[in-house]
């Protein structure tokens, strides 16, 4: 057995930002008094699969209304996330950052496995201690200290953080069956549900439309509630419908019970302006009514919506167009989903230190914790923020 200040348990983002901070600035620690422990054979696993290989690390536009949990936890999140400006962090870090669309933030390569070598050469830099391929499979308290066992070999510190992910993922080794490390110290679990993940509809309004992609605003329903709307790209798949704004309105939908969503195609035009615009192609008498969207929308796309209509007048069209209703069925599940809604019960954390309200020196940050974002870097942001703001108090209270 090894005596060490603290362990981190998990090398994902929030992880790996807490070991960073850990062994840098005021109050560092020595990287030989830390160690932390990852279960899959490298880390940062998921993290370089983060837009799309590109690493969506944060967002401009990151506010309380942009997260999913206890509003009061959420509220104090924002305030930290601000005085930490990750932007920064990261360029001190030697990883600028680049925005793109609707405020996504990048590193500047464009390039999430680069971000993350950056990070590696200066973990490695400092002589800090991480050990791959050792999966964390029982921890608790004695006395004073935390007792981590691992499959191969028992660990001893003064203060371990759980940064083990949700559920999501299972290939990228967030299973979900970390979460009883937390439940070893009393933590209440809620309920996992799949999020930022692909939707199920009916196929029959959809038939032939796979592959076919559009621009739209979508907005989110149970029954007639409004939930949430987003703006963005809809992918039509074999099974229902994908892309980033179906991702930004799924953590509202996996708990329905009667979820929908409304579908606006040409988000540019109201309504009022797609009718007044059909009447006009209607005058020409060698559009029919099949056809009346064709160059405005997608050819397929525009052909599917004209058939659900059995009087495709200009008006009737213009409202399908702009209120296109259709089920939810289900979801693609934890497997595809790229964030966990639900987790660690938040009210039982320290949201100014991430530490545990009901065991001493324990902190528990990121995925694991029952708060989960948009899609659009939000949720990255905070694994990392709550991965820094964490190992800030453990300095300091050494």
């Amino acid at each position: 057995m090894t005596d060490y200040k603290v362990i981190i348990v998990g090398g994902g983002a929030s992880g790996l930002l807490n070991l960073v901070e850990l062994v840098s600035g005021n109050n560092a620690l020595k990287p030989s008094e830390v160690l932390l422990l990852e279960a899959n054979d490298r880390v940062g696993k998921k993290l370089v699969a983060t837009g799309n290989g590109q690493g969506n690390f944060s967002n401009a536009f990151v506010s309380e209304n942009r997260y999913h949990g206890d509003e009061a936890f959420i509220s104090t999140y924002v305030k930290l996330f601000n005085q930490v400006n990750l932007d920064e962090y990261f360029l001190r870090l030697g990883i600028p950052f680049c925005e793109g669309e609707d405020g996504k933030k990048y590193p500047l390569s464009k390039q999430a496995n680069s971000a993350l070598d950056v990070m590696r050469m200066f973990l490695e830099s400092k002589g800090c201690n991480i050990k791959t391929g050792e999966k964390v499979i029982d921890a608790k308290v004695n006395g004073k200290n935390f007792v981590v066992k691992t499959q191969n070999q028992t660990y001893i510190s003064s203060k371990l953080v759980l940064a083990f992910g949700g559920k999501a993922g299972k290939q990228f080794g967030t299973d979900g069956t970390s979460y009883h490390l937390a439940q070893n110290f009393s933590h209440f679990l809620t309920e996992q549900y799949p999020s930022l993940v692909q939707l199920k509809t009916p196929l029959d309004r959809i038939k032939g439309l796979k592959g076919l992609k559009e621009n739209v605003i979508i907005s989110a329903f149970d029954g007639d509630k409004f939930l949430s709307r987003a703006k963005g790209e809809l992918l039509f798949t074999e099974y229902g419908i994908s892309g980033s704004a179906v991702f930004s309105v799924s953590s509202y939908l996996t708990d329905k019970k009667s979820p929908n969503v409304k579908i606006e195609f040409l988000p540019g035009f109201s309504e009022d302006d797609v009718a007044k615009l059909l009447k006009e192609r209607q005058k020409l008498a060698y559009i029919n009514g099949q056809d009346l969207l064709i160059g405005l929308i997608n050819k397929k796309i525009g052909q599917a919506l004209c058939k659900n209509l059995t009087n495709p007048t200009a008006e009737n069209l213009a409202k399908l167009v702009k209120n296109f209703r259709i089920k939810i069925t289900g979801n693609l599940g934890f497997n595809y989903a790229q964030v966990t809604k639900g987790g660690v019960k938040t009210n039982e954390i320290n949201p100014n230190s991430m530490e545990s309200k009901l065991q001493k020196g324990l902190y528990i940050l990121g995925e694991a914790l029952d708060i989960d974002g948009d899609c659009g870097g939000f949720n990255l942001a905070f694994a990392f923020t709550s991965g820094i703001i964490s190992a800030k108090h453990i300095k300091d209270n050494f």
